[in-house]
């Protein structure tokens, strides 16, 4: 008995020795070592050194974004440090003792180097290829149109460039060989174009009326109206407002006081008399069968239009808005000579937007309408 109990005693004690000796290899072996398994981003570093591993898996993030010849450097400070904390975990910093050190080494979890855990940091690639579209992009030049002299005048469109910060942020996180990566750079249309504009032709309003020269402040406004009227671009389907676009009148943008109806009562008001423009572009706009969104009548007759036949705004109260439901831009031309104001709008002309025969005007214009009202 007293045998077999000493047997087995040195047999714990030879386990023992055999289990420390082990320890101690293994210590010696691995704890400047990347445990096997070990897998970033798709390659195997078991073995390596923290060193190489820290290197390697640097080298495996794309260093720069080019596009068109151009190489836009990526810098990865955030990621740099994600990837030493996480080799921390890997590889334990050592606590000064050995014997602490190989109890350490010996319990190193293996799911830390079993999975893929850094995480890119999203937010300062971003910020850099937020930076980068600011050389990239480039805004698109719009087609332009206007009526001159008698004709309508037209300038090509070029569409633009943006970079697609998040598509191309997708195409880092997803490169795993350090190569550059190529910017997702999308075409940014002009709006309109320069087949929208071309489109634009059709004569399918155009409407005359007069007023007094004698009567110089209010002759001033009715001319200032027409000016912002002028060669206005709406694009299909969206709704024109006169007072969105002449903006409100007052003394610092060069309106005078002139009469206006107010409550059936003829009063003195800054911009009097810019409701002959309306009213006029309003007989176009029903010469086109435009849809119609909001329309008023002054309180008293007008010696411009029928009666019934006016359109009064007001800012900020009374506003003149039809939409442009035809399938094209609609442009609008507004002149003024001695004592006419003559509104047309040129557009593309369907079976509901038929295009305009024969002008008109009140009171009844001259017999011949191929030059403006005299």
């Amino acid at each position: 008995m007293k045998r077999s109990r000493l047997f087995i005693i040195a047999l714990l004690l030879q386990l023992c020795v055999t289990l420390g000796f082990g320890t101690i290899v293994s210590f010696a072996n691995t704890h400047d070592r990347a445990p096997e398994g070990l897998s970033v981003r798709g390659k195997d570093f078991s073995g390596l050194t923290r060193i190489q591993v820290s290197k390697l898996i640097r080298d495996t993030l794309p260093h720069a974004v080019i596009y068109e010849e151009q190489v836009y450097p990526l810098k990865w400070e955030g990621t740099y440090a994600e990837i030493e904390r996480w080799l921390d975990l890997v590889f334990p910093v050592t606590k000064g003792s050995w014997f602490a050190d190989v109890l350490q080494n010996f319990s190193r979890p293996s799911g830390v180097a079993s999975a893929d855990i850094i995480q890119l940091d999203r937010s300062e690639i971003i910020e850099q290829l937020q930076g980068f579209s600011k050389e990239i992009n480039r805004p698109a030049l719009l087609a332009t149109i206007e009526f001159v002299d008698g004709q309508l005048k037209r300038s090509e469109g070029l569409s633009g460039l943006e970079l697609d910060i998040e598509a191309t942020w997708l195409k880092v996180a997803q490169e795993h060989e350090g190569k550059q990566v190529e910017a997702v750079v999308k075409d940014v249309p002009a709006k309109p174009g320069t087949s929208d504009i071309a489109k634009v032709g059709d004569n399918l309003g155009d409407y005359t009326t007069y007023f007094n020269p004698l009567d110089v402040q209010r002759t001033n406004n009715v001319r200032l109206a027409a000016i912002a009227l002028n060669n206005q671009l709406i694009p299909p389907g969206e709704v024109f407002s006169f007072n969105d676009v002449v903006g409100e009148r007052t003394a610092d943008s060069g309106y005078s006081p002139a009469i206006v109806f107010v409550n059936q009562s003829r009063i003195q008001e800054i911009g009097g008399g810019i409701c002959q423009d309306s009213s006029t572009l309003y007989q176009a706009v029903l010469q086109a069968n435009l849809a119609i969104e909001e329309k008023h009548n002054h309180s008293l007759p007008v010696s411009y239009v029928l009666r019934g036949q006016d359109a009064t705004v007001s800012y900020g109260i009374l506003d003149f808005r039809f939409r442009n439901d035809t399938k094209g831009y609609l442009l609008i031309s507004a002149r003024t000579g001695a004592n006419w104001l003559r509104i047309r709008l040129f557009g593309l002309a369907d079976d509901k937007h038929p295009e305009l025969q024969n002008p008109e005007g009140y009171p009844i214009g001259p017999e011949s309408w191929d030059k403006d009202p005299k």
